[in-house]
């Protein structure tokens, strides 16, 4: 669904014209919410961003990143390299780490050689390093979202979830926010709603009626992992493998 179909969906079921004008901030909102929640495959960096560093900070807001698309962190850093660490360098989640090495953060150096981050908020995180030196990192992570605009915008959210995911989690938040909305089966009728879209965004994850819930879809997008003989080659297992 693009994000005037979507906006056609929502009219459909609230129908109240004082919330239409909310209906694109709402999506939005819902669609950083759940690429919170979820680790989505479509924002998974395939090519990292940049952050510059230098000796006079060991700390770093990683909205200071930079990726040739104008993509921004929302969470999950899983790899970060420099000229150094071609491969990639240890990455803690703790930014106490880097205190126990440089207590005075005074150390300098010609590379980065540690890093670490915490999250600050749900979207953004600290980012230090040690020892400070003028380098370039290259950064993967999730990114957040693109914000939906234009009535051709898509979601970046698994197509077969739009309806039974994200419509519903954009209901319930108007069910929040204005209880006593007009909804699908009539004024008046709001309790009743609220237990089935409620029910319905539940199916939705965990799969229900025979649908496949949004967690299954993430998990077959996941790189299979096959360990064991090589088929045709090896059949004592000596010649073992991992793809992934």
């Amino acid at each position: 669904m693009n994000l005037a179909v979507l906006q056609e969906e929502l009219r459909a079921v609230l129908r109240d014209t004082t919330v239409e004008p909310l209906f694109v901030q709402w999506i939005n909102d819902e669609l950083l919410q759940l690429a919170y929640e979820f680790d989505l495959p479509g924002l998974r960096l395939k090519t990292p961003a940049s952050l510059t560093t230098t000796t006079a900070n060991w700390q770093y807001n990683l909205t200071a990143a930079t990726h040739a698309s104008g993509y921004t962190f929302q969470k999950t850093i899983w790899k970060v390299t420099n000229d150094l660490f071609e491969t990639g360098m240890r990455i803690d989640t703790d930014l106490q780490m880097i205190d126990e090495i440089d207590p005075d953060h005074s150390d300098t150096g010609n590379d980065v050689q540690r890093v670490a981050y915490e999250l600050d908020g749900a979207t953004n995180a600290i980012f230090g390093i040690w020892p400070m030196a003028n380098d370039v990192l290259s950064l993967w992570f999730f990114r957040r979202p693109t914000v939906l605009t234009g009535d051709a915008d898509i979601p970046e959210f698994p197509d077969a979830h739009h309806f039974d995911v994200l419509i519903p989690r954009v209901v319930l938040r108007a069910f929040r926010v204005y209880p006593e909305l007009a909804t699908e089966g009539g004024a008046g009728d709001s309790a009743r709603a609220l237990a089935l879209w409620t029910t319905r965004y539940h199916d939705g994850i965990y799969g229900g009626a025979g649908n496949i819930g949004l967690l299954d879809t993430l998990r077959k997008s996941r790189p299979v992992r096959q360990r064991g003989p090589r088929p045709g080659f090896g059949l004592a297992g000596s010649d073992r493998y991992v793809t992934r």
